[in-house]
């Protein structure tokens, strides 16, 4: 285990938690449930990553909040960014209308949870191009972040913009990955650190990170693999 003044890493033997800022408290008993969008990226809908999905919105379930499940492959999102999708881009509030319906569609479900959670596996030290498309199309200025405009009280984030998904408090990934823990933060964990630095100050500026991944998964028990669902759904029902 150790420290840093941006990170805290937690290890075991097959994963490990790390938050970008310190994790969320504990909900208190009487807090209203929580809206929470699960964003998932993987192509086969058997694959252990769709039971990590599963694990997810049960634990949500059993906690008593609220789910709206996206799954990327299965619902054929479209990632490349069309002509029409860039001419559009900084257009704005009068580019809204010109989105493009399954644009609008996440945009929509963006703007309704207070928490997010981003469910995909790590290929080649990074998110697959799916969830990457999807950050391109789907966070369009106007939308999901503006320029700052140097007004009193301005909200500017640190990755230079101001957030408008304000309404996000609460952030989470759960990555597999065919690297050792090592190895993988040699190489950066670059779909990690993108979702940390780059994704999440379009949220609140208080918005909590929390990660869960599994490392050598080609080599982890079936034991081990049960270990860690059962550790994604208790985590989401109880510290998310």
């Amino acid at each position: 285990m150790f420290w840093n003044s941006a990170t805290r890493y937690v290890a075991t033997k097959m994963n490990w938690v790390t938050t970008q800022i310190p994790p969320p408290p504990k909900a208190p008993e009487d807090s209203a449930p929580r809206k929470v969008l699960l964003v998932h990226a993987h192509p086969l809908a058997d694959s252990f990553s769709s039971a990590i999905a599963d694990a997810v919105e049960d634990g949500a379930r059993e906690g008593g909040h609220a789910v709206r499940r996206r799954s990327l492959y299965q619902e054929h999102y479209a990632p490349v960014m069309t002509a029409s999708d860039r001419s559009a881009y900084f257009d704005g509030k009068a580019g809204a209308s010109r989105l493009q319906p399954d644009v609008r569609s996440h945009l929509d479900d963006l703007k309704w949870c207070d928490s997010v959670v981003f469910v995909y596996p790590t290929w080649w030290f990074n998110m697959p191009a799916m969830l990457k498309g999807f950050f391109d199309r789907t966070l369009v200025p106007g939308e999901a972040w503006d320029f700052p405009q140097k007004q009193p009280g301005e909200i500017v984030a640190l990755n230079g913009l101001s957030p408008k998904l304000t309404n996000v408090k609460r952030m989470m990934g759960v990555s597999t990955y065919g690297a050792s823990r090592s190895i993988t933060l040699l190489a950066g964990d670059n779909g990690r650190n993108c979702i940390g630095t780059a994704i999440r100050p379009n949220f609140h500026p208080s918005c909590t990170c929390l990660w869960l991944g599994l490392y050598d998964l080609d080599f982890c028990s079936q034991s081990e693999r049960e270990t860690f669902l059962q550790r994604v759904r208790s985590t989401v029902r109880d510290d998310f």
